[in-house]
């Protein structure tokens, strides 16, 4: 206990305060029996019982505290250590699935199999690439020998490399993953690498290595998390990979929480799976909390009389704490018997020896009350505290993981606008339908959050589809149709607005698309059809506290419910609560305590902020909210 009493000082005074009472209980009743045992030898062995009881409730509550704020603190650090983890492991299934595609880029295989390619014109070909993920600062295109054909960086003078990821890919069916040195990019210490084989003909051809900016990513989701000058890290078994700060080594724990020599309070974590995908299997998370920073509970705000008077929400506070209140309230009414019947004998008795103890117990009852009391209070304020942390929280992560999957939504839709089949194919007057079937289906079994991926020529007419292949021949006229065909700038991508459509089963969707040029000239497009229901119902029970009882939506401005976890609230409902929860402006949470649909909930609603270039710079608006429900 006195190491959990050196994190929590707060916790420590309140019981050294508790134990000068009792001592001073014990004092009064020894003075009393010194003097007074004559006439009320019953009321002192009374009193004596009574100071072992409140001895024994001292103990509970001290237990009761300790519980309650390492609670809050390890959900605190739980919830920043899997955040950190779980949203870099959403963007590294990205990764796994760009490196699949990017293998079998058509104008690399010519590059490899032929003469066909210039290296500048597959250079140039890289770097359209790399324009539309912001995510990789090196695309190198290796033959089976390990030399390095072409690179996308300039400054990494890379001619040839003996790294075993060529060999593993290229007697790999699937990608190879690995964080280490490498000399393929020796500027950095340790590179994140995604390799895979081409392949053209039955026979390896070369091996496609994207570097992913691990340290960029890392950095950017650590300085969201690390509030309070709590440190976060990336760790595997044996070292520290990545961190805001920290330099110790750390080790993984299936044990709640930890508390090192240096006083620092531990919580480690593993990745939850996305699809399938766990990452590196020693890869863990830690989030760390400095015991002597360790929060203090919220002074109340009224004066020190009202404050007395008030009594704690037993709503907010658990069993067992309202048990101590019951115990403490009985103990102080067992004081007030004392006393009466000590009055009664001063008084029928006359003596009055008794009459400076009595009040000694009158002043001791009040303040042991008002100390249980208070302290009690002020932990209703860490519940609160530690309730809108939980719940902003939760709101923060959601709307980030939204903004970062959709993100991948428009680079995806650019990607694959640059495919040299399509490019070709659409140009055509008779494309080859089956030969666009085939690769758009390759892509969809690559990029599994998409119901379907279809191509349209310059008339909005549907030429080909990856799944639902009943809609080929369709012809579109929406808005966002003919901003994609009057468009030339392979950067700029358009997105439908989310609602109702027919090629994802009349529910709501995006739907986001990318012009085809070939040589200068729009050829027609390109649109994948997100699975918004099954994805965004993903973010939001993935983001919400596994510790409380609530849920979660997206909204729009409108208070227009776009996603739900809770079948109660189904899409498109119009949410009746207050304009400042859907008025947000900036990073800044709106959080307070509500009384929604007849139950009381602690809410917080975020507004969405973008990603990388995503709704920051690339001229994207699409106000939308993640709001989360906690019950009190």
């Amino acid at each position: 206990m006195s190491e959990l009493l050196n994190i929590f000082p707060f916790i420590k005074q309140t019981m050294l305060d508790l134990e000068k009472q009792n001592k001073f209980l014990n004092k009064v009743t020894l003075t009393g029996k010194i003097n007074a045992l004559h006439v009320a030898a019953n009321l002192f062995e009374f009193t004596d019982k009574t100071a072992i009881v409140f001895d024994e409730l001292k103990i509970e509550l001290i237990n009761a505290l300790l519980k309650e704020n390492i609670n809050k603190v390890t959900n605190e650090l739980n919830f920043k250590a899997k955040t950190a983890i779980d949203i870099l492991i959403r963007n590294l299934f990205e990764r796994t699935a760009d490196v699949g595609f990017f293998s079998t880029d058509s104008l690399i295989i010519d590059f490899l199999s032929s003469d066909t390619v210039s290296k500048e014109e597959i250079q140039n070909h890289l770097k359209e690439y790399a324009s539309k993920y912001s995510v990789y600062n090196e695309i190198v295109i290796f033959d089976t020998a390990g030399n390095a054909t072409v690179n996308l960086n300039t400054d990494n003078a890379l001619l040839s490399s003996s790294d075993p990821i060529i060999q593993e890919a290229l007697h790999s069916d699937t990608y190879i993953e690995k964080y280490a040195y490498t000399d393929i990019f020796k500027a950095q210490k340790r590179t994140l690498l995604y390799a895979q084989k081409i392949t053209h003909n039955g026979q390896n051809i070369g091996v496609l290595c994207l570097c992913f900016k691990f340290d960029d990513e890392l950095r950017g989701i650590f300085e969201k998390l690390a509030t309070n000058n709590d440190q976060i890290a990336l760790l595997d078994n044996s070292s520290i990979l990545a961190s805001n700060g920290l330099q110790k080594h750390l080790k993984y724990s299936e044990e709640p929480y930890q508390i090192n020599k240096q006083g620092y309070v531990i919580v480690t974590t593993k990745a939850s799976s996305y699809q399938g995908y766990s990452g590196v299997d020693s890869w863990f998370a830690a989030s760390l909390h400095k015991a002597n920073t360790a929060p203090v509970q919220i002074a109340p705000q009224e004066d020190e009389e009202q404050s007395k008077q008030k009594e704690p929400n037993l709503k907010l506070l658990s069993e067992e704490l309202n048990l101590i209140i019951q115990k403490a309230n009985a103990i102080i009414e067992d004081i007030a018997d004392v006393i009466i019947n000590g009055e009664l004998i001063a008084s029928k008795q006359k003596v009055y020896l008794l009459t400076p103890i009595l009040d000694n117990l009158r002043n001791i009852s009040t303040e042991l009350l008002n100390s249980i009391k208070g302290s009690i209070r002020n932990l209703e304020d860490v519940v609160k505290e530690g309730l809108v942390h939980d719940v902003k929280m939760a709101s923060h992560l959601a709307i980030d993981i939204m903004d970062r999957n959709l993100y991948e939504r428009a680079n995806d839709s650019r990607w694959w606008a640059l495919t040299p089949l399509f490019k070709t194919q659409l140009a055509k007057e008779e494309p080859d339908r089956e030969a666009l079937h085939k690769t758009l289906l390759s892509i969809n079994e690559l990029y599994t959050v998409y119901t379907n991926i279809f191509l349209f020529d310059t008339t909005g007419k549907i030429i080909s589809a990856s799944h639902d292949t009943s809609i080929v021949g369709e012809i579109l006229e929406d808005e966002y149709i003919q901003k994609t065909l009057s468009n030339k700038d392979s950067q700029k991508y358009f997105v439908s607005p989310f609602e109702k459509s027919s090629f994802y089963n009349n529910e709501a969707t995006y739907i986001y698309s990318a012009s085809v040029v070939n040589s200068g000239k729009t050829v027609g497009g390109i649109a994948v059809v997100f699975d918004a229901t099954t994805e965004f119902e993903a973010m939001l029970n993935d983001s919400f506290p596994s510790s409380q009882e609530g849920f979660m939506l997206f909204c729009d401005r409108d208070k227009k419910v776009i996603s739900s976890n809770n079948p109660d609230i189904p899409l498109s409902t119009t949410l009746d609560l207050e304009d400042r929860f859907f008025q947000l402006q900036g990073k800044h949470a709106v959080s307070d305590f509500v009384t929604f649909q007849k139950e009381e909930y602690v809410i917080a609603s975020v507004l969405s902020q973008g990603y990388r270039e995503y709704k920051t710079s690339d001229n994207y608006k699409n106000d939308t909210l993640s709001i989360t429900f906690v019950k009190v």
